[in-house]
């Protein structure tokens, strides 16, 4: 009996997957006036940058709370969407991840955990640090995400798997949250098939090649599970997203270890989970008072989600 129940659920992810096509109803929840109003709304003066600890920082964890819940997400942490933890021990700073759950619609003990840091310079000098591509962009792309899988569990289509949600605090501050998670886990971290870190995936100011601002840099396939490497790619052709994708950080096989290990899919990799990180990569306005909305290629964005959301389905 239990095999032909994991059978027929088998059968079942199969077809889910063959009738995933472009032009569903899932790629139409993201559209660029909600990217547009999540993006205005968190890279926004009046949160002052978004600094680890501060009552901005936690205005915006509870505007990422609301939406985990409007899009039918399940609290991860014991009945709570929020993680606190000491990010500073110097200066008690607190932070504050945001972390939900769309559990799969079949039994499942697979995970997949996407990523996004909230948290950014905040004010210096008095010059507020909006952060809107780092990492406004990172934050919208999962909440677009969430819904888009939230609406899946919803109307009983899916996902063939547990997705977590996770919305970091104090990247900026050595990574500090991603830290706290992986030595917080509540699940076994070899049943986190993979995670996906998305930071600054909003620009087109570096394209890889200089014909096609449609990129992204994507870091890590090969630390994915064998069956899984290449998924991203044909994924990219398969669904006619038509990304120019580089495994590469520009080519340099040094730059690539270096910025590989510069946000929060370090931390996962070097606890053992496989780890990816989504990118559109450093630019002139990269931790500058001018990294506005006004930067970012909305389109482009939509793109990266798309790619993004294929592949944890595929997975």
């Amino acid at each position: 009996m239990v095999l032909i129940l994991l059978a027929t659920a088998a059968l079942q992810a199969q077809e889910r997957r063959r009738s995933l096509g472009p032009y569903t109803m899932y790629e139409q929840i993201v559209y660029q006036a909600k990217q547009e109003r999540l993006m205005t709304w968190l890279s926004h003066d009046m949160n002052h940058g978004r600094a680890t600890g501060t009552r901005d920082a936690a205005r915006v964890a509870r505007y990422i709370e609301t939406h985990f819940k409007q899009y039918g997400l399940e609290p991860f942490c014991a009945g709570s969407f929020y993680q606190p933890f000491l990010a500073d021990s110097a200066s008690g700073t607190v932070g504050r991840n945001v972390i939900g759950i769309v559990p799969s619609a079949v039994p499942s003990d697979e995970y997949v955990l996407i990523t996004a840091h909230y948290d950014h310079l905040g004010v210096l000098d008095g010059n507020i640090y909006n952060g809107a591509d780092d990492n406004a962009s990172g934050v919208t792309v999962l909440l677009n995400l969430a819904d888009m899988f939230g609406t899946m569990k919803k109307t009983r289509t899916g996902p063939d798997k547990n997705i977590i949600f996770a919305a970091l605090d104090a990247k900026e501050l050595n990574m500090a949250g991603s830290k706290h998670f992986v030595n917080h886990l509540i699940i076994g971290k070899d049943s986190i098939i993979c995670a996906i870190n998305i930071d600054q995936i909003g620009t087109v100011i570096e394209p890889v090649h200089e014909a096609d601002t449609s990129f992204v840099i994507v870091l890590g396939e090969q630390t994915l599970r064998r069956q899984d490497r290449g998924l991203i790619d044909m994924c990219n052709r398969y669904y006619n997203i038509g990304l120019d994708i580089d495994h590469t950080f520009y080519g340099s096989e040094n730059f690539t270890r270096l910025f590989y290990q510069l946000s929060d899919q370090i931390v996962f990799h070097e606890a053992g989970i496989p780890a990816l990180v989504f990118t559109s990569g450093f630019h002139r306005h990269t931790y500058k008072t001018t990294d506005d909305p006004d930067i970012i290629s909305y389109p482009v964005m939509k793109k990266r989600t798309l790619l993004i959301f294929y592949l944890t389905m595929m997975l």
